[in-house]
C-alpha cells in the first residue's frame, strides 16, 4: 500500500511538470513576455480543465473550411493515438528481439565477426535516425521502377495507414543501442563466478549465456531501456511527420493550446510511466535511492590550511594527468577533424564574410539559358545550389561554426549545471528533496525530448508577422537556455548519483574523519573519480544535441529562428546559416529527387557524430581498462596470498628427513 501511495504521488507530480511545460510556452510568447501572472493564470485554467468532463476534448483546423472543430479525446485515442503507439510498441518490441539475436551470435562468436559487428554499431550509430526514412523510400522507388512492384508503403495519403516502413525505420536507432548494451552486459555476466561452475559441469557457451546469463542480463535492460524509449519517442515524432502520418504530432501541432498541450503529453507519459512503475514490482527491485554521506554530518565548507594547499605547485600535475586521455590517438583524430572544420569555417568568416553567393540562372557564352536554380553539382557550383540559387557549399562554410559552437555551448551547460546541481542534490537536500527530483528526472524518461522542446521553441523561433521584436542574441540565449534547462532534473539525478558512489569510498570517508572540509573532498577526492564520467556525459549530450538540432530543423525550427520570405509566404528565411536549417527542405528534396541539397548536410552531420561518438568511446575504453586493471590486481593478490597460505602449509617440519628415514 506503500508503494502505491507513493506510486500516486510521484505519478501526480510528473502531471503537475507536464501542465508547467504546457504553459511554459506563454512566457515566451510576444505581447507577453516573462508574463508569469498570465502564466499562473493559464496553469490554473488547464487544472480545471482537467477535472472537468466538459473540457476533454481536442481541437484542429479544417483545410477546407478553415474552422476550428473539436475532436473528442475518445476518437484521439481510437484513432492517431493508438496508430502512433502501435508503431511505437512494435518498433520496440523489433529492436529488442533483433538486438538480442545479435548480441548472443556476437558474445558467441569469436574474433572477426565481433569486430564487423563494433564497426557496423559504431557506423549505424553516426548515422542521423531520419536518414534510414530516405534509404528504404528510394530503394522503394527505385524497385518500382525497375519492377514495376511496390514492395512496401512509405506514405500515409487519404487515411491509408502504413506500418512497415514507419516501424522499421523507427527500430534501427533502439535496435543498435540495445546491441551495445546487451555486448556490453553479457560480457560483465560472462566473467560471473557461476559461469565457470556452469563450463566445468559441461553446458556449451550458448547455454550458459540463453539459460543462465540472459534472466540477469534482461533485468539490467529493463532499468535501463528508459534512455532508450526516451530517445526513440523522439524519433517516432520526425517518422510522422516525414511519412504524413497523421498521429500524436499532428494533432499537438493542430491544438498548440496549454489544454491540448497537457492532454497529449499525459497521453504519452501514463502508459509508460504504469508499465515502469509495474515492471518494477515485478522484479522485486525498489527505487535506486542511495545514501549520502554527509546527511547528518556537519562538514565545514572551507578550511584555511586546506584551501591553500590545493593551490601548491606540486598539486598542479594532477590537473595535466587528467587530461592524457586526449594524447592518445583514438582521441587525436576526431579532435583534429573537429578542430579543422571549426578553423575552415572561421577562415571563410575572416576572409569572406561568410558570403554565400546567389545564382539564380546559367547562361553560356552566346547568352543561352542552361539552367535555373536549383543547380546540380558541377566545377563551377561545387555541391549544387538549394532551390533559390544559394551555394550548398557555401552555406556549409558557414553553418559548420555555428552548429559546433552552440552545440558545444548548451552541452556544457547541461553538464556545469547539472554538477553544480549535484553538489547541492548530494550535501544540501534531504532524502524528500533527492526524492523530488528523482521523480521528475524519471518522468522526463516518458516525454519526448524534442516535442518539449519544440512546444517551448515555437513562439521564440517563429514569427507571423515577418519581423522581430527580439533580437538575434537574446534568441539564441533563450534557445540555449531551453535546450539546456529541459534536461536539468535528468542530469543533476545523475551526476549526484555518481557523486554518492564517489563517496562510498573508503579514502573519501577516512578524509571526513580527520576533518576535511566540504571544498577539500570536492576537489580532491571527488572531482579526480568525476573527470571522466562528466566528459563522457558531455559527449553524449553533445551528440543528442546534434540530433535534436536535425529534428527541429525538419519541423522548421532553426538555430537563431527564421522569418518568412517576402515573394513567398511558404519559404522560411534563416536569420544565421545553420546546418539543420538545410534538413528543413527534406521533404520537398525526395519528391523533386535532388538529392545533393539534402547529402552534404547529412554527411556532415553524420561526420560531426562520429567524431564526439569515437571521443565518448574513448573515455568509456579507458574507464574499463581502469575496472579490468584494478580487477586484475585484486585477482593476482588474492592469488598470491593463497599461494603464500599453500607455500606455509606446504613447508617441510624439521624433523622430515628422520620421518623419511624411518619410512
Amino acid at each position: 500500500m506503500k508503494n502505491l501511495s507513493l506510486s500516486i504521488q510521484k505519478y501526480i507530480l510528473g502531471v503537475v511538470g507536464i501542465i508547467l511545460l504546457s504553459c511554459a510556452p506563454i512566457l515566451f510568447t510576444l505581447g507577453s513576455l516573462f508574463n508569469f501572472k498570465l502564466f499562473f493564470k493559464e496553469f490554473i485554467s488547464v487544472c480545471k480543465a482537467l477535472i472537468t468532463p466538459s473540457e476533454w476534448h481536442l481541437s484542429y483546423t479544417s483545410l477546407t473550411t478553415m474552422e476550428t472543430i473539436p475532436f473528442s479525446l475518445g476518437s484521439y485515442f481510437k484513432g492517431p493515438y493508438l496508430y502512433s503507439m502501435t508503431i511505437l510498441v512494435l518498433a520496440l518490441l523489433f529492436s529488442l528481439a533483433v538486438s538480442f539475436i545479435f548480441a548472443v551470435m556476437t558474445a558467441n562468436s569469436k574474433g572477426t565477426f565481433k569486430k564487423v559487428m563494433a564497426r557496423v554499431s559504431e557506423l549505424f550509430t553516426a548515422i542521423p535516425d531520419f536518414t534510414y526514412i530516405y534509404i528504404i523510400q528510394i530503394a522503394v522507388v527505385q524497385v518500382y521502377l525497375i519492377t514495376g512492384y511496390r514492395f512496401l508503403s512509405f506514405y500515409s495519403l487519404g487515411g491509408e495507414k502504413v506500418y512497415a516502413a514507419p516501424i522499421l525505420c523507427l527500430s534501427v536507432v533502439p535496435t543498435i543501442l540495445f546491441f551495445k548494451l546487451f555486448v556490453v552486459l553479457f560480457a560483465e555476466e560472462i566473467e560471473q563466478p557461476y559461469v565457470d561452475l556452469a563450463k566445468s559441469k559441461g553446458l556449451s557457451k550458448m547455454e550458459i549465456l540463453i539459460r543462465h546469463c540472459t534472466s540477469n542480463v534482461l533485468k539490467s535492460i529493463f532499468y535501463q531501456s528508459k534512455s532508450i524509449v526516451w530517445l526513440t519517442l523522439s524519433s517516432l515524432l520526425i517518422i510522422e511527420y516525414l511519412f504524413g502520418i497523421q498521429g500524436i504530432l499532428y494533432y499537438l501541432r493542430n491544438d498548440f493550446s496549454p489544454k491540448g498541450i497537457t492532454f497529449i503529453l499525459i497521453s504519452i507519459f501514463t502508459p509508460f510511466y504504469i508499465f515502469y512503475q509495474i515492471g518494477e514490482r515485478i522484479v522485486n527491485k525498489g527505487e535506486t535511492e542511495r545514501n549520502v554521506l554527509f546527511e547528518k554530518i556537519h562538514v565545514p565548507l572551507f578550511d584555511k590550511e586546506q584551501w591553500k594547499s590545493i593551490f601548491l605547485m606540486k598539486n598542479k600535475k594532477s590537473f595535466q594527468v587528467k587530461l592524457n586521455p586526449f594524447n592518445n590517438l583514438i582521441f587525436k583524430i576526431p579532435l583534429f577533424i573537429l578542430l579543422s572544420l571549426l578553423a575552415i569555417s572561421f577562415g571563410y568568416f575572416f576572409l569572406y564574410d561568410d558570403h554565400i553567393e546567389q545564382i539564380n540562372f546559367v547562361y553560356d557564352e552566346a547568352g543561352k539559358l542552361l539552367s535555373r536554380a536549383p543547380h546540380p553539382p558541377s566545377s563551377s557550383v561545387i555541391f549544387g545550389t538549394d532551390p533559390y540559387g544559394y551555394s550548398i557549399f557555401q552555406q556549409l562554410l558557414v553553418g559548420i561554426k555555428y552548429t559546433i559552437l552552440v552545440t558545444l555551448i548548451i552541452a556544457t551547460v547541461r553538464i556545469v549545471a547539472g554538477y553544480i546541481l549535484g553538489v547541492i542534490y548530494v550535501f544540501f537536500l534531504n532524502g524528500k528533496g533527492r526524492k523530488i527530483i528523482n521523480s521528475i528526472a524519471d518522468g522526463m524518461h516518458f516525454l519526448p525530448l524534442t516535442l518539449l522542446v519544440f512546444i517551448l521553441l515555437v513562439p521564440v523561433l517563429t514569427t507571423s508577422m515577418g519581423t522581430w521584436e527580439t533580437t538575434l542574441g537574446e534568441r539564441l540565449f533563450i534557445q540555449i537556455m531551453i535546450m539546456s534547462l529541459v534536461v536539468l532534473p535528468v542530469t543533476t539525478s545523475l551526476i549526484g548519483n555518481e557523486m554518492n558512489d564517489a563517496l562510498k569510498k573508503e579514502y573519501v570517508q577516512s578524509s571526513l574523519v580527520m576533518g576535511g572540509s566540504l571544498i577539500w573532498i570536492i576537489i580532491k577526492h571527488l572531482n579526480p573519480q568525476l573527470w571522466n564520467k562528466l566528459l563522457l556525459y558531455w559527449t553524449q549530450h553533445v551528440v543528442q544535441v546534434l540530433q535534436m538540432f536535425v529534428h527541429l530543423g525538419i519541423l522548421s525550427l532553426f538555430v537563431g529562428g527564421a522569418s518568412l520570405y517576402e515573394d513567398s509566404p511558404y519559404r522560411l528565411v534563416p536569420e544565421i546559416y545553420e546546418l539543420s536549417g538545410m534538413i528543413s527542405i527534406s521533404r520537398e528534396v525526395f519528391t523533386t529527387k535532388q538529392y545533393w541539397m539534402i547529402i552534404p548536410p547529412i554527411l556532415v552531420f553524420m561526420l560531426l557524430i562520429y567524431c564526439f561518438n569515437k571521443l565518448a568511446e574513448g573515455i568509456a575504453t579507458k574507464d574499463l581498462r581502469k575496472i579490468l586493471k584494478n580487477k586484475q590486481k585484486r585477482k593476482s593478490l588474492m592469488v598470491n596470498e593463497k599461494s603464500e597460505n599453500l607455500t606455509e602449509k606446504a613447508t617441510l617440519p624439521q624433523n622430515f628427513n628422520r620421518v623419511y628415514n624411518r619410512l
